[in-house]
């Protein structure tokens, strides 16, 4: 008896009725979807504009890397800059660059540290230590200067506060 039901559930006839049609503003998304293929002077037109596109964002891409990343106080990095001042005097300067950010060391002792935005550099902070000091490098946000008494000065990066500062032996 129980087959007899079954039988009868699975043989009876049933409808599946779409609730949602297609509608006929949706055409260019169906012919992407049935497979339909577009003229081959469409596709010429897509294939240059996405050329076209792909080389401009290139070229924008190489432009900014060239203005912020490969600039000549990044190629001096860490090493010395002789500038002649007003007064006919060789003045030195230490230069160390880190990302966009270029720590300055006069032979006066005026660190400073400046941001590079597109074209135009901003002063960060700046702390006078011994003159004839040194920079030594940048790591984990904390800036290194050794001075001439033999002190290694440790200033936070990101506004020159003072950590700490040790004689070195």
């Amino acid at each position: 008896m129980r087959e007899l039901e079954l039988e009868e559930t699975m043989a009876a006839e049933f409808e599946i009725i779409d609730l949602d049609p297609q509608q006929k503003g949706s055409q260019t998304v169906n012919r992407w979807l049935d497979g339909q293929r577009f003229s081959f002077r469409t596709r010429l037109g897509m294939a240059f504009f996405t050329i076209l596109g792909v080389a401009i964002f290139s070229l924008l891409l190489v432009s900014s890397l060239h203005l912020t990343g490969a600039s000549h106080l990044e190629q001096a990095s860490n090493g010395h800059i002789s500038t002649p001042s007003s007064h006919a005097q060789l003045h030195s300067v230490q230069v160390l660059v880190v990302h966009q950010v270029i720590y300055v060391i006069d032979q006066d002792g005026k660190v400073r540290a400046l941001w590079t935005r597109h074209k135009y550099m901003y002063l960060l902070w700046q702390y006078s230590v011994a003159p004839s000091s040194h920079l030594l490098r940048v790591d984990h946000n904390v800036l290194y200067l050794a001075t001439p008494d033999r002190n290694i000065i440790a200033l936070r990066a990101s506004d020159g506060a003072v950590l700490w500062t040790r004689r070195r032996t």
